[in-house]
């Protein structure tokens, strides 16, 4: 088993040499004490504009792997720059400023070996460990949103910069991104698609770094959201789009005695309630169809409860394309029926009415644009098999009056495909 682990740097001038040498002396400590058999360290210039590339090219450190990039591309393009300097069947990546034990790889390979895991990370958050504070809370909160959106809530430090991955599941990672968020983006896909498989490892001791970090708090912190969010939205998306229309159903309860307050009267609660409506409808659309692309690209989840089935069933092209048809007529003949007849003792909830008729009239049309995407997504699906796997190869047929030998083609024929059974719609 080969390991390779990779140290981006920018401008580390103060700490790289440390690291690189507490890196290459643990080689024969984690041979030793792991499965590992051989180990690489790679060392990432990403666009270093100090003296640290000049350290890193002493003689001291010949055995290091070096990239080196002209220009600064970002901290998760160093890490894949790295992966790609090496063909390790494990590979890791740490961080170059001095914070990192690179001793700790040994209980991160055995762990990952243990579990049989895919990615396994050193928490920082030990109680001793010398993180800010603010980054303390700001990691503690982004991992409760994550385990949250996940429903896998044993992941403490989704930002730690140190962790080692199994190559052969790195495919099922893409894609990943090229700034500082790399590392949050690779735990919430890991812990929101169920193919994957991360773990922590506690008991790291994290030091203060030497120099000056490059994490802005504000701005990277807000970037860590967005990012925990979108891999929501993409593995998770019916529990994300209920949780969205959880609140605007809050904001909408808020706001509707305001115009009993400020008018005496409640002016506002139709309007509110067709705004409610139509949001809540195109959330719960997004996420139904957002879940079917998953469904039909991933396959079914390795649990697949009553929920699912239903939803399956529900998701059927044909069922909503017809479904949604029929409640798109009824409800516009129920409006023009509405518009036409004479007042009578429910004329003064007409305005409900109207606006319920409406919500029946986008609910179907909803649901034949869904049956409509569902069956395109499909399509798509069942063309990107069909290229990635020859359905038409040349297979020729034993002629059974040569006991089974291959029958000769006459000269310039091509021997015809064997048709295929067409894959069945889900």
């Amino acid at each position: 088993m080969h390991l390779a682990l990779v140290i981006p740097a920018l401008n580390e001038e103060q700490a790289i040499a440390g690291t690189l040498r507490r890196a290459l002396a643990a080689r024969a400590k984690v041979i030793a004490q792991t499965p590992v058999t051989r180990m690489t360290i790679v060392f990432v210039n990403d666009g270093c504009t100090d003296r640290t590339q000049t350290i890193v090219d002493q003689t001291e450190f010949a055995e290091v792997v070096k990239v080196n990039y002209g220009r600064n591309r970002g901290y998760g393009a160093a890490i894949k720059a790295g992966f790609q300097a090496t063909d390790a069947d494990l590979v890791g990546f740490m961080d170059a400023d001095g914070t990192c034990d690179p001793d700790f790889c040994i209980q991160l390979v055995n762990r990952l070996e243990e579990t049989r895991a895919d990615v396994v990370l050193a928490t920082r958050l030990a109680p001793d460990t010398q993180m800010p504070l603010i980054r303390k809370v700001g990691n503690r909160l982004f991992a409760t949103l994550l385990g949250v959106m996940s429903g896998r809530m044993g992941i403490t430090d989704t930002a730690s910069g140190f962790r080692i991955c199994r190559r052969s599941s790195l495919k099922w990672m893409s894609p990943l991104p090229d700034g500082l968020h790399f590392t949050p983006t690779q735990s919430a896909i890991c812990l929101l698609d169920p193919r994957l498989k991360i773990v922590e490892v506690h008991g790291m001791l994290y030091k203060e770094r030497e120099g000056r970090s490059k994490l802005r708090v504000v701005k990277d912190g807000l970037r860590f959201l967005w990012t925990i969010l979108f891999s929501a939205c993409c593995y998770a998306p019916l529990k994300t789009m209920l949780m969205g229309a959880g609140g605007v159903t809050a904001a909408c309860l808020l706001l509707a005695p305001l115009g009993v307050f400020l008018r005496g009267s409640d002016f506002l609660s139709p309007g509110l309630a067709l705004v409610w409506g139509l949001m809540v409808m195109v959330l719960l659309a997004t996420g139904l169809v957002v879940h079917e692309l998953n469904f039909l690209l991933m396959g079914p989840r390795r649990r697949v409860g009553p929920l699912e089935r239903i939803i399956q069933g529900v998701m059927d092209h044909r069922r909503l394309i017809l479904g949604g048809a029929a409640i798109t007529v009824a409800g516009m003949a129920a409006l023009a029926g509405l518009a036409l007849a004479p007042p009578t003792t429910w004329a003064a909830h007409r305005v409900w009415l109207m606006v319920g008729l409406i919500l029946l009239t986008v609910l179907g049309i909803t649901a034949v644009m869904g049956g409509v995407i569902v069956r395109v997504i499909w399509a798509v699906g069942e063309k990107q098999k069909a290229i990635s796997a020859d359905e038409y190869q040349v297979v020729i047929k034993p002629d059974p009056l040569t006991s089974g030998r291959q029958a000769p083609l006459p000269a310039g024929k091509r021997p015809a495909p064997i048709p295929q059974p067409m894959a069945a719609n889900h």
